[in-house]
Formats: C-alpha cells, sequence, structure tokens
C-alpha cells in the first residue's frame, strides 16, 4: 500500500484553490484558444492565397516530395561477411558486372583485400572510399 504524506497533499490542494493558480490556468486556456483562432485564420488565408495562383506558378511553390533514402547499413566488424575463394568466386560470376562493392554490400575489406592479392589472375581490387572487386574470368 502506498503512504501518503497528508502535509504535502494539503499543501497541494491549497495551492490548487489559490487565486494565482486559478488566474494561471485561466490564461493558459486563453492562450490555448487564441493559438487554435490563429491556426484556423492561416489556413484560411493559405487557401485563399493558392486559390488565387495560376496551376502552372502553383506547381512550382509546392516542394516536390522528399526521396526515400536507403538507410545505412552499421555493421559492427564482427559481422561482416567474410567468404572464403570459392564463395567469393560463385557470389561475384553472379553479379551482372562481376563487380562487388566491398563496404556497401557489408563484406570485410581486408579478407576480400588479401584474396585479391593471393590471385591477381582471378581478381582486380580497386582502392578507395568504396572499394571494389572485379572478376576477371
Amino acid at each position: 500500500m502506498i503512504k501518503f504524506d497528508s502535509d504535502k497533499l494539503t499543501a497541494i490542494l491549497n495551492a490548487a484553490q489559490s487565486p494565482t493558480f486559478k488566474k494561471r490556468l485561466e490564461d493558459h486556456a486563453k492562450a490555448k484558444k487564441a493559438l487554435a483562432d490563429v491556426t484556423v485564420h492561416l489556413a484560411e488565408l493559405e487557401t485563399k492565397l493558392f486559390s488565387s495562383i495560376p496551376p502552372a506558378l502553383k506547381g512550382l511553390l509546392e516542394p516536390e516530395p522528399a526521396k526515400d533514402r536507403k538507410q545505412r547499413a552499421v555493421v559492427a566488424n564482427g559481422d561482416l561477411k567474410k567468404p572464403d575463394l570459392q564463395e567469393l568466386k560463385f557470389i561475384l560470376d553472379g553479379l551482372p558486372d562481376k563487380t562487388l562493392n566491398i563496404r556497401g554490400e557489408g563484406y570485410d575489406t581486408p579478407n576480400i583485400k588479401t584474396l585479391t592479392a593471393a590471385n591477381p589472375h582471378l581478381f582486380a581490387y580497386v582502392s578507395g572510399a568504396w572499394p571494389k572487386v572485379k572478376y576477371l574470368k
């Protein structure tokens, strides 16, 4: 069972009955009503404004909807894919141009770099901020 401090409860009830508190509640209610009235008035003005604009100009004034962006893949180093030589060959063989964006697809760059260095006759490694590997066969 919850214990209440009767002195604190009495102080809260007395504060709620005070004229200052009641005045602040009334001021709050008046401010909310004024805000609602202004919002309605603004909506009416926008309606009048946009009804007087020619359709060709209206299309230029309205912003284009934001394009959905692909979420950035957040991968910890332990979660990166580390294929062996045969898996890498199979993965690259299935891609249209036989090129893999290593970071973009969530692969471990040092692992792929080691495989390409050990097999230069099979793979071409393109370094950069977004390194790639290309299957040469």
